[in-house]
């Protein structure tokens, strides 16, 4: 058994790795549900600014529409959930005790990081993965298919994909949501190395992740400045995916700053695991 198997299976042994599983489970049941006891106030509620303009006909609240739906509302709790994990991969060990055994052993420390971050990673894209699954399999069950609809919030701009192509865009997008939560999770990661306990690294992640959304979204020429430079700018690259047609430039453009982010914490945080006191 490598070290990425062991580091995965200890990760899967903690009962708060199960927490966000069951939350976007309860979640997930909840929204769609109450959804589908009052779908015909909902598909007014989409559909409200369009009557003037278009005829609307067929089954406009389906699976692939839900599905945007769900991920627009979990935006900001799905970081919390990833960080209840990431933030605890090293900051745990360090509590019990176990890590300084752990790094007077062989193998090499920069071996047990790598795959520890690794394991991190592969919770992040199992979580999202489930959250897509149960999405679109909720979805289809009680909403059945049809195109995809994609409303921009606050943009009087709509996407309408073809149901052909319904599945393979969602999966699209869900892919570019993998990515987006993986700068979340190196950012818990990096603060779990820096400390001994779990909360500081889960709250300081998801506090800054929130105060870099809020600057992103102040109307001012300084935020407009510093806009760029926020990880939190790039996190949307999943509904760039929902275009028609995808642009393709600003897709590499969100997904190779993204890649940055990741490189860079996953750097600080290898800076200060090898140089961590376990004799203190």
């Amino acid at each position: 058994m490598n070290l990425f198997e062991i580091e995965f299976q200890k990760t899967f042994r903690r009962w708060r790795t199960y927490i966000g599983f069951a939350v976007i489970l309860a979640a997930v049941l909840l929204i769609e549900t109450i959804i589908k006891f009052n779908e015909h106030q909902m598909a007014r509620n989409f559909t409200g600014g369009l009557g003037s303009d278009f005829l609307v006909s067929g089954n406009i609240l389906n699976a692939w529409v839900i599905t945007g739906f769900v991920m627009n509302s979990l935006y900001i709790h799905v970081p919390f959930l990833i960080a209840l994990v990431a933030g605890d991969m090293i900051s745990s060990e360090a509590t019990a005790g176990t890590l300084r055994f752990i790094l007077i052993r062989p193998p090499s420390r920069s071996r047990i990081f790598t795959a520890k971050f690794l394991a991190m990673l592969a919770y992040t894209a199992l979580l999202i993965v489930f959250l897509g699954a149960l999405c679109v399999g909720i979805g289809l069950l009680l909403f059945g298919g049809g195109d995809l609809i994609k409303f921009q919030p606050g943009i009087p701009h709509i996407v309408i994909l073809p149901a052909s192509v319904a599945a393979s865009r969602t999966a699209l997008a869900f892919l570019g949501a993998i990515l987006s939560m993986s700068v979340v999770g190196s950012l818990a990661f990096l603060f779990s190395t820096l400390v001994d306990n779990s909360i500081g690294p889960i709250i300081g992640s998801i506090a800054l992740v929130i105060i870099s959304f809020i600057l992103g979204n102040l109307p001012f020429e300084f935020t407009e400045s510093i806009r760029p430079y926020l990880f939190t700018t790039y996190m949307g690259i999943w509904q760039l995916l929902l275009d028609d047609p995808i642009k393709w430039g600003e897709v590499i453009r969100y997904a190779l700053s993204l890649l940055l982010y990741d490189a860079l914490f996953f750097a600080s945080a290898f800076f200060f695991f090898v140089r961590k006191d376990i004799k203190s």
